[in-house]
């Protein structure tokens, strides 16, 4: 997608200027598709912030009020908005179906239709670890670096799916990475033979770091027929292992699980304990955590999965005689924070020289950048 690339580098060019939407503070404001899995997550830490939010729209849901506000249908929301001067929405939407028919219902109703992310990014809103304004400061502050990072990428998709998510970090417009991103039916590895990244291989030693409550390595498991040499899976939330534990109702062979955190050195750290797929190291935590090395806990590896709360570039060091020795295919987590995908491929590339590196986006948010890295050319085992 040429377009998204001039588009990058037309904005640099204008010298990328921080987009002002203080108006959020005066405007009537509508709330569409709250309760999505976005707007669950963040329609409350909105509503706190803007004095003026008029209704919610919402069809799925049956009751008068949501989040303390008037229930809208879309319909409703049509019929009414034009009534309010100089209105706008915001989209906290996850699909393509529901972004498009917000776009053309707010057309309709003569109403602006905003990502709901702008209003993130004008109140110092979480994105992931990092504000969406700490995000775009940090992506901007090496800009250079990611630029660069284009001829590092194997394919077209990878260098569009950069383009598109730089675009996003700098404009907090979603619509940048709407034609970018895959989905998730196909993340960290395919579910068939016939999908867009790794195809396993029938004798695959599978290692799972953050394995949360089992939910990959039973897609592993289903998706190659439960062919395997080995499994590991490490998760340090000891909610989530103890659903781990439980995972299959068959007993699995050569199945190894660790109640510790990854990282490159072996020591104690706080530890914010959730069982959710959010906990995460941070020095305000509830509990204690151990951390290990992978290379004191294999012998073996040929497929490494990681998604570890910012943790993956340290875990990579803590695995470098594996990664050199077996050269494992690696799917990587890159959004933690907005460097995480420079600290993560230069760290490959210091380890072991000469992977296949690709890029793919399965969330249309800042979430689920993940990094392929491969030993050969293909998405086939090597």
């Amino acid at each position: 997608m040429a377009d998204l690339r001039s588009k990058l580098l037309d904005l640099l060019a204008k010298g990328a200027p921080d987009p002002d939407y203080s108006d959020l503070l005066t405007r009537p404001v509508f709330l569409l598709a709250p309760r999505s899995h976005l707007g669950k997550l963040f329609t409350e830490g909105v509503i706190a912030k803007i004095p003026n939010v008029v209704a919610v729209v919402d069809d799925l849901s049956t009751e008068s009020t949501l989040f303390g506000l008037p229930r809208l249908s879309v319909h409703e929301f049509t019929s009414r908005a034009g009534h309010y001067k100089n209105a706008l929405a915001l989209d906290f939407s996850v699909g393509t179906f529901s972004a498009a028919l917000f776009k053309r219902v707010c057309l309709e109703a003569g109403v602006e239709c905003r990502d709901f992310v702008t209003a993130h990014a004008q109140f110092g809103l979480p994105s992931v670890f990092e504000s969406a304004r700490e995000y775009r400061a940090n992506t901007l502050a090496r800009i250079d670096d990611f630029l660069a990072l284009e001829a590092r990428l194997a394919d077209q998709a990878s260098r569009d799916t950069l383009y598109g998510m730089l675009l996003f970090r700098l404009t907090y417009n979603r619509e940048n990475i709407r034609d970018i991103f895959f989905g998730t039916a196909d993340e960290y590895f395919s579910d068939s033979k016939s999908g867009k990244t790794f195809v396993l291989g029938d004798n695959e030693y599978f290692c799972d770091c953050g394995a949360h409550q089992g939910t990959i390595v039973a897609r592993f498991l289903g998706a190659n027929n439960w062919k395997y040499d080995g499994i590991a899976a490490f998760e340090p939330d000891r909610k989530n292992f103890k659903a781990l534990q439980k995972m299959c109702l068959l007993p699995l062979q050569n199945l190894k699980l660790v109640n510790k955190a990854l990282s490159d050195k072996h020591e104690t750290l706080r530890f914010v304990e959730t069982g959710t797929m959010s906990s995460y190291v941070s020095d305000q935590g509830n509990i204690s955590v151990e951390t290990t090395r992978l290379d004191d806990e294999l012998d073996r590896l040929t497929f490494l999965k990681m998604d570890i709360e910012g943790y993956e570039a340290r875990t990579l060091n803590g695995a470098a005689n594996l990664i050199t020795k077996h050269r494992p295919r690696m799917a990587i987590a890159s959004y933690h924070y907005a460097t995480d995908m420079l600290n993560i491929v230069d760290t490959i590339d210091k380890l072991s020289p000469g992977y296949t590196i690709r890029l793919r986006q399965h969330f249309n948010f800042y979430y689920d950048s993940i990094i392929y890295a491969s030993p050969a050319p293909g998405w086939e085992p090597a």
